[in-house]
């Protein structure tokens, strides 16, 4: 069977041609229930626009690009990439990811070249790189549509994010349910959405509760900080506090996951001695014993959706994409336990 062609996607839905072409170019015009028809049989067929004619006949290259700092176990944009890539596949774009090194002196001269070779007609930008300032000018200077993800600045640009403080929030409010008055946190999220947001849960449940926020128990950090610092932080909170903390919110996965390894070598143990609750639920949790109770965030629907919402702004004719809430589930596992008194 020869490859498929716009005609037979259009026979195949009762459609015509130029109805079949709205749908892959993202125009509006065509009824909700009939561009849901369409894309499932281009899905069906195996259909793939000549992008190179699509290209010169509209001036676009149907490529978004990505835009996220490359780190070990970046589970985070891994998940974004895998939302945005199925957005993309549905509406017949190409995805250019660029992964960016923390350290790297200055992004901008690596940004700027993807752009001059590829010439991608918006971006994705993902934390903490939706909230450098550098990087945000420079995109604006290009003239090209960007969608920032979890930005702590939500003015501008369009954006995305997850209901973060209430999710954590509800986490710390679980450790005071089982008992637990003395709850540190830890943070390397300093200066991004996510830290602040989190952040901002933990002292609302704290508030809520009339429990005492202790600065002492709050370690806070940037990504480019030295990042073995954190280990001693984490020997510290666990020794040289005045009062230990019986329970600790990690602002993400890898936290907890550093927190298990110094209480095991502490003789610690979990959740008896120290209660530990993780968040968005990184696939490398099934790993740890016992396994952790963590917050598990739509990470690729966020993709998916920003990936969407840049892509209707690239149409003809650009329409408002309406987002519904996105909110974050508590996983409860087996790191979290009642409060046991020494």
């Amino acid at each position: 069977m020869g490859k498929a062609t716009i005609g037979d996607v259009a026979k195949a839905a009762g459609v015509s041609v130029k109805t079949v072409s709205r749908v892959i170019n993202n125009e509006s015009g065509v009824k909700d229930a009939t561009r849901q028809r369409v894309a499932e049989i281009v899905k069906q067929l195996d259909f793939r626009p000549n992008l190179n004619a699509r290209s010169l006949r509209t001036r676009q290259s149907y490529i978004i690009g990505v835009l996220f700092v490359d780190y070990s176990g970046n589970f985070y944009s891994h998940s974004i990439l895998t939302g945005a890539i199925e957005a993309c596949d549905q509406a017949g774009y190409n995805l250019l990811i660029r992964p960016l090194k923390i350290n790297d002196i200055g992004f901008e001269p690596i940004i700027r070249q993807m752009h001059e070779l590829s010439k991608p007609d918006g971006y994705l930008v993902c934390p903490p790189l939706c909230d450098d300032p550098n990087v945000i000018a420079l995109l604006d200077e290009l003239g090209v549509p960007y969608v920032r993800i979890a930005p702590l600045n939500a003015q501008g640009s369009p954006f995305i994010r997850c209901q973060e403080e209430a999710a954590s929030q509800k986490a710390v409010e679980h450790l005071i349910n089982l008992g637990h008055q003395h709850i540190a946190m830890l943070s390397y999220l300093k200066g991004h959405g996510a830290g602040a947001w989190r952040l901002a849960g933990y002292k609302a449940a704290l508030n809520k509760h009339n429990i005492p926020v202790v600065p002492e128990y709050i370690e806070e950090y940037g990504y480019d900080e030295e990042p073995n610092i954190l280990d001693s932080v984490i020997r510290r909170l666990l020794t040289k506090t005045q009062v230990r903390p019986t329970a600790i919110f990690c602002v993400n996965d890898t936290l907890a996951a550093s927190v298990y390894r110094i209480a095991s070598q502490m003789g610690l143990k979990i959740p008896y001695d120290l209660s530990i609750i993780g968040f968005d639920d990184d696939p490398m949790v099934e790993n740890l014993w016992p396994p952790l109770t963590t917050i598990r965030q739509p990470i690729s629907t966020m993709g998916n959706y920003a990936a969407k919402m840049l892509i209707k702004s690239l149409g003809n004719k650009p329409t408002a994409f309406e987002t519904p809430a996105l909110n974050c589930d508590l996983v409860l596992r087996n790191s979290t336990g009642p409060y046991l008194p020494s």
